[in-house]
């Protein structure tokens, strides 16, 4: 992800150089290159909240401090009266909708508008679409425009089993199949949510009122939709990673604010629909378990600046967990904050001494385990059953699940299964492998163990292995580098 070094200052106190920037990010374990006056990062999975100029900001506060906040619409706004109808709030468990009219003449953009389409090289479409892309960008939460005078009688959110023609507004149809979430408008579907609005509700050059949507969306109902579909989607990228389901109202009221840098407003209203209060995660407040696990010895005034700078708030002894940061869950992700703002090469390496085990196993599948576990792969272990079957396979005549009916003849099946799940989760580094018997058939049953190892992605997440890719050369030089003929077969 792309971001301009000048407007990355503009959330900054202290105004570092990008070199200064550069070797924060590096240490805060944000992969990137820099090419100009342009950051192109590389953010783990899990730290979707950084994907924005403010999220970047916050991460970067503890070093360079934070500017004073962004203007905002400030005065009271008038509620708005619209049938919205949610069907699913478990999976749309909180959303707000803004209208919001303007007079038609639209000023020239300014620099902090303009620069994002120019110096990024992003295209204009439409002026409420160039705004809400430019919140993407600037807040990290997607909205999404509706043309005000295509949206008729009552709006539906639901999670619909589909076979459905839809009309994106890029112009491409595609037919949504299986369990979508969806809007819906005089029984036609209006979004494909979370990912890509449809051209029949799109804001054009033209339009003058639009209903503004900006929902929190369960990541699990967005996940691979994009890819299922071919859609290339900014947004379905932020919500796959998780949004802040806290930001709504200062998201639409820095919307309102580069609305009116921009154009006069005639009028606007607006409306939240959540089906449940947020409650902030809470840790305990235990400074010596963060020193055991580090290996440190911080005081406690220097954990709570630590802790305070990168947007923790303690009470009642407590440590409440921004709405923000749903990577973090106990005190081992707490350590990890402390260990990325120290550094990690400011920590003094101790030795450990750890107890030798007493009984050994010597036997090749807990050696070949704990070979490859020590090598940085995960231990997947998968149903025997299977409804993929050959002229050799068992079938099981009273089975536990009826579209599983036959004993697996083989584990690659299962692995790829596997594969396919962790990268529909953006896992960018996988490494599996399964131990286990397959059975088949000819004159009598056979039964053996097999192993299968799957990979994809890259090597690692530090320097060295951060550009290579996992691949056969890896797995050959792996398994077969130091035997003398080649055991294992790759493909």
């Amino acid at each position: 992800m792309k971001f301009v070094y000048k407007d990355l200052l503009t959330f900054l106190s202290e105004k570092p150089s990008i070199e200064d920037i550069s070797d924060k990010l590096f240490q805060l374990g944000h992969e990137h290159e820099v090419d100009g006056d342009i950051f192109d990062i590389d953010f783990t999975p899990n730290r979707g909240d950084c994907l924005s100029l403010l999220g970047l900001a916050r991460d970067l506060k503890v070093f360079f401090g934070n500017e004073k906040p962004l203007e905002i619409y400030n005065d009271n706004i008038n509620e708005l009266d619209i049938e919205f109808i949610n069907s699913s709030p478990s999976n749309c468990p909180k959303i707000t909708f803004l209208e919001i009219e303007i007079d038609g003449v639209i000023k020239k953009y300014k620099s902090y508008l303009e620069n994002y389409f120019n110096i990024l090289g992003n295209n204009k479409t439409n002026f409420f679409t160039d705004i809400s892309n430019y919140i993407s960008y600037e807040q990290g939460q997607p909205t999404h425009c509706f043309d005000r005078e295509h949206i008729k009688n009552k709006l539906i959110f639901d999670n619909k089993v589909c076979n459905d023609s839809f009309s994106t507004l890029l112009g491409s149809s595609i037919t949504l199949l299986g369990e979508n979430c969806v809007f819906i408008n005089d029984n036609n579907i209006i979004s494909l949510a979370g990912v890509m609005g449809g051209k029949t509700s799109a804001c054009s050059t033209e339009t003058t009122k639009v209903l503004v949507e900006c929902a929190y969306f369960n990541p699990e109902a967005i996940i691979g939709k994009s890819v299922k579909y071919n859609l290339n989607s900014d947004a379905a990228y932020r919500f796959e990673r998780g949004v802040d389901i806290s930001s709504h109202d200062k998201v639409l009221r820095r919307f309102i604010k580069i609305v009116q840098d921009h154009s006069s407003i005639k009028d606007m209203k607006i409306k939240t629909f959540s089906e449940k209060s947020f409650q902030n995660l809470k840790i305990p407040f235990d400074i010596k378990a963060i020193n055991s696990i580090l290996g440190i010895d911080i005081d406690k005034g220097e954990y709570i600046d630590y802790l305070t700078n990168l947007g923790f708030v303690i009470e009642n002894n407590f440590i409440v967990v921004p709405s923000y940061r749903h990577d973090i869950s106990s005190q081992n992700d707490l350590a990890e904050e402390i260990a990325r703002v120290k550094g990690y090469d400011s920590i003094e390496a101790k030795k450990i001494n750890l107890k030798k085990n007493i009984k050994i196993q010597d036997d090749r599948p807990s050696l070949i385990a704990n070979f490859l576990i020590k090598n940085g792969f995960t231990e997947v272990i998968n149903f025997p059953f299977t409804s993929l079957s050959n002229e050799n396979s068992i079938k099981i005549d009273n089975p536990l699940d009826s579209k599983r009916k036959y004993l697996r003849t083989s584990l690659k099946d299962s692995l790829l299964e596997n594969l396919l799940y962790n990268e529909r989760r953006q896992k960018d580094s996988i490494k599996l492998f399964e131990i286990s018997d397959v059975y088949s058939k000819n004159e009598s049953v056979n039964q053996k163990q097999k192993l299968g190892v799957i990979i994809s992605g890259r090597r690692g997440r530090n320097h060295i292995d951060f550009s290579k890719s996992l691949d056969s050369k890896y797995l050959d030089t792996l398994l077969n580098g130091k035997l003398d003929s080649k055991s294992f077969s790759i493909n």
